[in-house]
C-alpha cells in the first residue's frame, strides 16, 4: 500500500520539489530586515504542501548548522488545539520554549519574556472582531492553585509595554525567528481568522519570518468580511511574498502512478495484459482523473487492495478501469451491480432486435450518468467503452478502437462476460468459477485430481464454464504443439468421463448443444498437435478404449466423416483436406474400429442400451460396408420384437429442445415419418400402451420413460391444430391418465 502521508526528507522526493524547498530556505536565511515578514505557500489539498514544508524544515536545519547564531525555528500546528484561546496561548508557550532551549543566555531571556507576554494575553480581550480570546474571570478560575503566581506579572502589567519590551529584546539580540504554520486550511473560519490576527497584530515581531501554508481559496473565503475587505485583499495585506506551490506536472503524476502500478502488477504475464487496451484506457479515461498526488495514491491503494484478492480472477485492465470508477465516480460504481444483464454480452445480431436493444441501453446509460458533469461522463465513457461492447456500440458507435474476443473474455475473466461481472464489485466469488483453480486443473493437476475437482465443478453446475475456459486456452494454440501433453491428458479425461458430466445450460432457451460441446472441446485439444499422425494416434487410442461408450465415439466419428463429405449427400462440396483433423484413410480406420465394437455389442446384447443409439443406427445405414449393414439389420429385426428393446429404440429417436412464450419450456421432438421406416406406428403404439403398465417399464430411467410417453402422447394428439411437438404438460396429462409416476 502507498502512504498518503507527506514525505519527511528530500531523499524521498520523486516530484523534483526538493530544489524549491532549498531555494526557499536560502531566501529565508538571507532575510536581514527588522520588520516581520510573511511568506505564503499556496496549494490545494493533496498538492503536497506539507511535503514541501518538511523539506523546507530539513533545509533550514542544514543551513542553521553552518551559522554562528542559529535561528529559532518553530513548527506550529494550529489544528491540534480545540479553541481560539488554546491556539494563541499554546503558540506563545511553544515559541517561548524554543527560545528557552537555546544555549545563549540572551536568547533564553527572550524566552522568559515571551512566556510572560503569552501569559498576559490569556487574561485579555484582544480581538473583538473574532470574539473573546480570554477573560480575567475565566483565567482566575483556571489558575487557582499551582499556576496562580505564574502570570501575576502579566496580569498587572500593560500588554503593550510587555510587547514593546519583547520587541526591544528581539531587536537587540538580532535573533532570526522562523515560524512555520501548516494546515491552516483545516481550521474553522473563526480559527483561521485567529491565526491571521496572531500573525498580523499580535506576534508581528522584528526579524521574524512566517511561512504560512494553506489552500488560498479556503482561507480567502474564511477571511472575507474582516475590516470590509474581501478575503483575497486581506491576504495581500498580510502576505508579502506569495509562492504558489509548483504544480505537479501531468508527466510527473503519470510517472508516479505508473511506477506504483508497476510495483502492484509488475509480475503479471504479458499474455494476460492487453497493452493496447490499457494504453487507450489510461490516456483517454484514467489520466484525466489524476490531478493531484493524493488522487494517485488513492487510486493506487485501491487497485492494490482489489488486485491482492482478484489478480488471478479478473482481466487486470478491466479491474483497473472499474476501480478508477469506484474511486472517482463512486455513485456510478454503486449502481452498476444491479445492471449486469444490461451491461454484459453484446447486442443481438438480428437488425430489428439490435436497434431496440441499443436504444434501450442508450436510455439507461443516460439515466445512470445524468448527475455527473460532461467531463466526468466523457472520461467514464472512454473507460467503459473499452470494457463493454454495448457501451462501445452505443456511445462510441463501435469506434472504441479495440475488438472484443469471446475466447479472450473467457480466458482473462473479462467484466463483460456475465460469468465474471459480479466479482468486479465484490471480493468474494465462491459460487463462480475460479480462474486460478481452473488454470491449475488445465496445466498442473494429475488425472486423479482432475476427476475429483471437475466432479466438484459439475456439482456446482460450472462444467460449461470450465469447458469454455478450456476452449479459450487451446483454440489459439492450433498446430503449435504447445501444451500437447496436457492436451492429451485433458482429452482422455473428457472423453472417458463425459457421461458423468451434466449440461448446466440445459434449461436455457439459447444454449449450446451438449453434443456440440463434446465435439468442439475434443477438436480444440486435438488441433494442438502439429503432426497429423500423432494427432490420429491419440484419438485412435481413445476409440479402442472399451471403457468409453460406443455412442460417444460414434458421435465424434460422424464429425470427422463430414469433414470429408462422407454420408452428407454433398459429394460435390469443395473439400479442403488440409483443414481436416484426419486423413480419409484415418477416418476409414476409425470406422472399422467402431464396426468391430458394434459387432461385439450385438453379440453380447448390450448395443440397444447405448444412450444415443440413433447415432449408431444412422452411421450403419449410411455406411458403404455391406457386411455391417446386414448384421445390423438382422439385429434390429430381432430386438424390435421385444417390447423393452423397442422402448429403448423409440427413446433414442426422440429429440429435445426448448420452446418459449411467456416462459421457456421443454419440448420433445418426435419424427413419426422417420420412425415408420423401422416399425408400424399403430402396432407400436398398441404394444407400448401395454408395456408402460408393466413392471419392466417402471425400472427404466426417468428420461427414457419420458421419451416413450412423449411418443405415445404426441401420437394421440398428432392431428390437433398447431401440434408439432410434445410438451411436459402433454406428457404429464398422459401419465396421469394411465396412472404412471414419473
Amino acid at each position: 500500500m502507498y502512504s498518503d502521508t507527506p514525505i519527511v526528507s528530500s531523499q524521498e522526493d520523486t516530484l523534483n520539489r526538493a530544489s524549491f524547498a532549498r531555494q526557499l530556505a536560502q531566501t529565508i536565511m538571507s532575510y536581514d530586515q527588522e520588520n516581520s515578514f510573511n511568506i505564503g505557500l499556496y496549494g490545494e489539498w493533496g498538492s503536497g504542501k506539507t511535503s514541501v514544508i518538511n523539506m523546507l524544515e530539513e533545509s533550514l536545519s542544514n543551513l542553521s548548522a553552518e551559522m554562528e547564531h542559529m535561528p529559532v525555528v518553530l513548527r506550529f500546528n494550529p489544528w491540534m488545539f480545540s479553541d481560539q484561546t488554546q491556539l494563541v496561548t499554546q503558540f506563545f508557550k511553544q515559541l517561548s520554549a524554543k527560545f528557552g532551549s537555546n544555549s545563549t543566555s540572551r536568547v533564553q531571556k527572550i524566552g522568559k519574556t515571551m512566556e510572560t507576554f503569552g501569559g498576559a494575553l490569556e487574561f485579555t480581550t484582544l480581538i473583538p472582531q473574532i470574539g473573546v480570546i480570554g477573560t480575567i474571570a475565566s483565567a482566575f478560575t483556571k489558575d487557582l492553585g499551582k499556576g496562580l503566581n505564574k502570570y501575576a506579572e502579566g496580569r498587572n502589567t500593560n500588554i503593550q509595554k510587555l510587547k514593546d519590551d519583547l520587541i526591544a529584546l528581539l531587536t537587540s539580540a538580532k535573533v532570526k525567528t522562523i515560524i512555520i504554520i501548516d494546515d491552516i486550511d483545516r481550521l474553522s473560519d473563526d480559527e483561521i481568522r485567529s491565526v491571521f490576527q496572531l500573525v498580523k497584530s499580535i506576534a508581528d515581531f522584528p526579524n521574524t519570518i512566517y511561512v504560512l501554508a494553506f489552500d488560498f481559496d479556503i482561507v480567502s473565503n474564511a477571511l472575507s468580511g474582516i475590516q470590509k475587505y474581501d478575503g483575497a485583499k486581506y491576504l495581500e495585506k498580510i502576505v508579502q511574498v506569495p509562492f504558489h506551490l509548483p504544480n505537479i506536472t501531468e508527466q510527473q503524476l503519470t510517472y508516479t502512478f505508473l511506477d506504483q502500478l508497476n510495483d502492484i502488477i509488475g509480475e503479471i504475464p504479458e499474455e494476460n495484459f492487453d497493452k493496447t487496451k490499457w494504453s487507450m484506457m489510461f490516456h483517454q479515461g484514467i489520466k484525466p482523473f489524476l490531478t493531484t498526488i493524493r488522487d494517485v495514491v488513492r487510486l493506487s491503494n485501491t487497485i492494490s487492495l482489489k488486485y491482492s484478492f482478484l489478480k488471478d480472477e479478473t482481466d487486470i485492465v478491466d479491474l483497473i478501469g472499474i476501480t478508477t470508477i469506484q474511486v472517482f465516480l463512486p455513485e456510478i460504481y454503486a449502481v452498476m451491480p444491479a445492471y449486469k444483464e444490461q451491461f454484459c454480452g453484446s447486442f443481438s445480431i438480428n437488425y430489428s432486435s439490435y436497434n431496440n436493444e441499443e436504444n434501450a441501453f442508450q436510455k439507461l446509460y443516460e439515466i445512470l450518468t445524468e448527475d455527473i458533469n460532461d467531463t466526468q461522463r466523457n472520461n467514464l465513457t472512454e473507460i467503459l467503452s473499452l470494457m463493454f461492447p454495448k457501451v462501445s456500440s452505443t456511445m462510441k458507435k463501435g469506434l472504441s478502437g479495440i475488438s472484443y474476443n469471446g475466447y479472450g473474455s473467457i480466458k482473462l475473466g473479462s467484466i463483460y462476460n456475465s460469468n465474471y461481472y459480479d466479482r468486479y464489485f465484490t471480493l468474494a466469488f465462491s459460487e463462480s468459477l475460479s480462474l486460478k483453480q481452473v488454470n491449475y486443473l488445465v496445466f498442473h493437476a494429475n488425472e486423479l485430481t482432475l476427476v475429483n475437482e471437475i466432479s466438484k465443478l459439475d456439482e456446482k453446475e460450472l462444467t460449461n464454464q470450465f469447458l469454455d475456459y478450456l476452449a479459450s486456452i487451446f483454440n489459439p494454440l492450433k498446430n503449435t504443439d504447445i501444451h500437447k501433453d496436457r492436451a492429451t491428458l485433458l482429452l482422455t479425461y473428457i472423453v472417458k468421463h463425459w457421461d458423468t458430466l451434466h449440461d448446466a445450460d440445459d434449461k436455457k432457451f439459447y444454449s449450446y448443444p451438449w453434443q456440440w460441446r463434446l465435439r468442439n472441446t475434443v477438436d480444440y485439444l486435438l488441433w494442438v498437435f502439429i503432426d497429423r499422425q500423432e494427432r490420429y494416434s491419440t484419438i485412435k487410442n481413445l476409440f479402442k478404449d472399451t471403457s468409453i461408450r460406443l455412442s460417444l465415439k460414434t458421435q465424434l466419428l460422424l464429425g470427422y466423416e463430414r469433414e470429408h463429405n462422407r454420408f452428407t449427400g454433398e459429394s460435390n462440396k469443395e473439400q479442403n483436406p488440409e483443414e481436416a483433423l484426419f486423413t480419409i484413410d484415418n477416418v476409414l480406420e476409425l470406422e472399422d474400429i467402431i464396426y468391430d465394437f458394434i459387432r461385439q455389442q450385438i453379440n453380447d446384447g448390450t448395443l440397444i442400451e447405448e444412450p444415443n443409439f440413433s447415432f449408431i443406427t444412422w452411421l450403419v445405414e449410411k455406411s458403404d460396408n455391406e457386411d455391417i449393414k446386414i448384421t445390423y439389420q438382422e439385429y434390429l429385426k430381432d430386438i424390435l420384437k421385444k417390447d423393452s428393446s423397442l422402448a429403448h429404440f423409440i427413446s433414442s429417436f426422440i429429440g429435445h429442445g426448448k420452446g418459449a412464450s411467456n416462459f421457456v419450456f421443454d419440448i420433445w421432438k418426435i419424427d413419426l415419418k422417420n420412425m415408420e421406416k423401422y416399425f408400424d406406428l399403430a402396432d407400436t403404439v398398441n404394444r407400448m400402451e401395454q408395456f408402460i403398465e408393466s413392471e419392466a417399464f417402471t425400472l427404466f430411467p426417468t428420461k427414457t420413460k419420458e421419451n416413450v410417453l412423449a411418443f405415445l402422447s404426441f401420437y394421440e394428439k398428432k392431428d390437433e391444430p398447431y401440434r408439432e411437438d410434445a410438451t411436459r404438460p402433454l406428457i404429464e396429462t398422459y401419465a396421469k391418465k394411465h396412472n404412471i409416476t414419473l
